[in-house]
């Protein structure tokens, strides 16, 4: 009975996988092959990425690459990976990077800023000479404890994260003047 049951569940299977059912079934598509092979084809395409930003700390600088699609940065130094995309070398003059993804390499220039400096001068002259008025602080409508239980977590994962990057640099420091040391003596 067990066989028999798997077996009808089989050719159902296999009927609503070769269409011969999906023009009956309003929750199939049309033409579930083609679904299923821009399914496929979507997958194995790399995703879309920016190269949003640049700081330079010390020898190496930090690249931030967004992934469009989610809005989701990371920053990376020459030789790093994070979700999948690996940032492979950073030319200063020309201002771009290459990434590779899904064994792809693409090259990134550095995204146009949004901000324009020129805007910024014409509003800072359009505004009253001495000091400003209230901006309305006192009448401030106070925060839920969800707002500020969300707002303490994103200033703690903020500063874990800086302090990774700082120790990060002191241990790269550290190693490299104790290397420094170890080459000293065997010079002389």
């Amino acid at each position: 009975m067990l066989l028999m049951r798997s077996l009808s569940a089989t050719a159902l299977l296999t009927l609503l996988t070769s269409g011969a059912i999906a023009q009956s079934s309003p929750f199939m598509a049309a033409n579930p092959r083609g679904a299923k092979a821009a399914a496929t084809s979507a997958s194995t395409e790399p995703a879309k990425f920016e190269f949003t930003g640049i700081v330079n700390l010390g020898d190496a600088p930090l690249i931030c690459i967004t992934v469009v699609e989610t809005q989701r940065s990371h920053w990376l130094k020459p030789g790093q990976s994070a979700d999948g995309v690996a940032l492979l070398s950073h030319d200063a003059a020309t201002n771009q990077v290459v990434v590779r993804h899904l064994g792809r390499e693409l090259p990134l220039g550095l995204k146009e800023r949004t901000f324009d400096p020129n805007k910024l001068s014409a509003y800072q002259a359009s505004l009253p000479s001495g000091p400003l008025p209230s901006a309305g602080l006192a009448e401030r409508v106070p925060l839920t404890n969800e707002e500020k239980a969300t707002e303490a977590r994103m200033l703690v994962s903020d500063l874990l994260e800086i302090g990774m990057i700082q120790r990060k640099a002191y241990d790269e420091a550290k190693k490299q003047d104790l290397e420094a040391k170890r080459e000293a003596p065997a010079a002389e």
